[in-house]
Order: C-alpha cells, then sequence, then structure tokens
C-alpha cells in the first residue's frame, strides 16, 4: 500500500460505497464474487474479515443482495442502494458542488422518541448530508432550498416523528455569519477542504495502484461533500478553498478513472473465472 493510502483513515464501508457509486453502478448489473471486494478493499488495507462483515451489514440494511453459488458468494446492489448513490453521484459529478446560488434558508424542526435513537442517528446523517446545521436541539438550518421530503424519507414509517419545514430570509439587521458559525464549525470546514487539498493536489505517482487511488480519492471526496454545507462564500472569506477543492477533485478524477476502470474490470473477469 503506499503512502498517501496510509494516512487516510476510512471505514470500510466508506470505501465499498465509494467503489460502487464509481465503478459498479450503472456498469455491472449482476453480483459480483466477494474475492473483488476482498481485492479493492484488501489493496487499501482492510482486513478481509472487515470487509466480510461490512458486506454483511450492507446486505442486513437492505443496500446489497447476497448471492450463493457452492461455495462462491457475490453481491449485488439493490434498488435502494442504486436510488442512493446516483443521488449521491449528482453532487459528486457537480460543476461547482461548493457554490450556493440560493439566498433562502431552509428551517427544520423535528420532535422522535428517545426510543427511536436508530431513526435518529439515520435522519440526523440524512440532515448533515443535505447541508443542515444544529442551532439546537431539533431545531437545524440549511443554506438554500432544500427538498425535504426526501430528507426525512428516512423515518417516514415512524408514526411518532412530526417534522415541520420553512423558507426563510435573514431579517434586516441580522448578523447572519453569526448564525453561520453557531450552526457549523468553520474552521474544521476549512480544515477539511486544506486536507482534502495537500492530499491530493499533487499527482499520484504512475506507479501506484489506479484502482485503490481512485476509490480512496471517491471516498474523500465524498467526506469532503458530507460535510460541507454549501454555505455562501460571503460569510466565509475570499480565500475560501471549495472552488479550488472541486478543480483539484476533477483533475485527480480524470487522471485515474480509465487506468482504474480498466484495472476493476480485470479484477472482475478474473473472479468470476475463478468460480
Amino acid at each position: 500500500m503506499t503512502d498517501r493510502a496510509a494516512e487516510v483513515r476510512f471505514k470500510p464501508q466508506d470505501l465499498l460505497l465509494a467503489l460502487g457509486g464509481a465503478l459498479i453502478l450503472d456498469t455491472y448489473e449482476d453480483p459480483l464474487p466477494t474475492r473483488v471486494f476482498l481485492d479493492v478493499l484488501g489493496s487499501l488495507g482492510v482486513s478481509g474479515d472487515a470487509t466480510r462483515s461490512v458486506l454483511t451489514r450492507l446486505t442486513e440494511r437492505g443496500l446489497l443482495t447476497r448471492h450463493q453459488d457452492g461455495r462462491v458468494a457475490s453481491y449485488g446492489l439493490t434498488d435502494t442502494s442504486r436510488r442512493l448513490l446516483r443521488d449521491g453521484r449528482e453532487r459528486v459529478r457537480a460543476a461547482e458542488p461548493f457554490h450556493q446560488v440560493s439566498s433562502d434558508w431552509t428551517l427544520l424542526s423535528f420532535s422522535l422518541p428517545e426510543t427511536r435513537r436508530d431513526v435518529r442517528n439515520r435522519l440526523r446523517s440524512r440532515l448533515t448530508w443535505a447541508g443542515f446545521g444544529c442551532l439546537r436541539d431539533g431545531l437545524w438550518v440549511a443554506p438554500g432550498r432544500v427538498d425535504l421530503d426526501r430528507v426525512v424519507a428516512v423515518g417516514a414509517e415512524v408514526d411518532e416523528l412530526q417534522v415541520d419545514g420553512f423558507l426563510a430570509s435573514p431579517a434586516p439587521g441580522t448578523d447572519v455569519a453569526r448564525y453561520v458559525r453557531r450552526a457549523w464549525d468553520v474552521d474544521a470546514l476549512r480544515w477539511e477542504h486544506e486536507e482534502f487539498l495537500r492530499r491530493w493536489e499533487r499527482p499520484a505517482p504512475r506507479e501506484s495502484d489506479p484502482l485503490a487511488m481512485f476509490v480512496l480519492l471517491g471516498a474523500h471526496w465524498i467526506r469532503l461533500l458530507r460535510v460541507d454545507p454549501v454555505l455562501p462564500e460571503r460569510y466565509l472569506g475570499e480565500d475560501w478553498p471549495g472552488r479550488r477543492s472541486a478543480a483539484v477533485y476533477r483533475s485527480a478524477s480524470e487522471a485515474l478513472e480509465a487506468r482504474a476502470g480498466t484495472a476493476f474490470a480485470a479484477l472482475v473477469e478474473d473472479a468470476r473465472a475463478r468460480r
């Protein structure tokens, strides 16, 4: 494994989802042998046991299907995971993912019994992905106009979930910058961008594994998209690194994608031939 790969700390699930969105979705409809996932994640330092464990968890959550052919197990995407990966791909491939065009803000308030912590945690994760920051317990704010139906669908099956949403504009005299820093750790957001730039601004060495590096790049980019709420730049400073991060991602992705796709196709062909 390369030194650069060793510097990055991602959960096996992050790497697996990055692989699914970048190289499996809309390309491989049939399930892929477990060996494919073991080889890809193994090249990034993930143990075989950890890879098998995350495959099992994602299957239990309805994000993967499991198929058994003799002694060989294979895994494929479900309709749910395809939908989630396609939704995420819109942001992954956006030309200006950190440029906020709306002057509106979306406010959301929800209440849920403490006994439903599973739904609460999933809802908070979806809110974060949608760009929301927490002003106080149960009250969230996001820049721009957010499709709340897509965000709260995660808890639609829970009768006790109560959600209220509003579109708002700041009243004259409101210190919006203060609210921005109250809901989001802007310094931590800047650090995330700077860390991404530090790791990917220089091209990956030609001798590095393009498949491993492409998956790692995808996982890091998704993490950056997840933590950055796309705040208006006037509240962030003139030197905000969002546009630079987007340019670096496009350059690194273009340099790795073709070679990674070729390497992955060879890996799939070899794993299927061994069955």
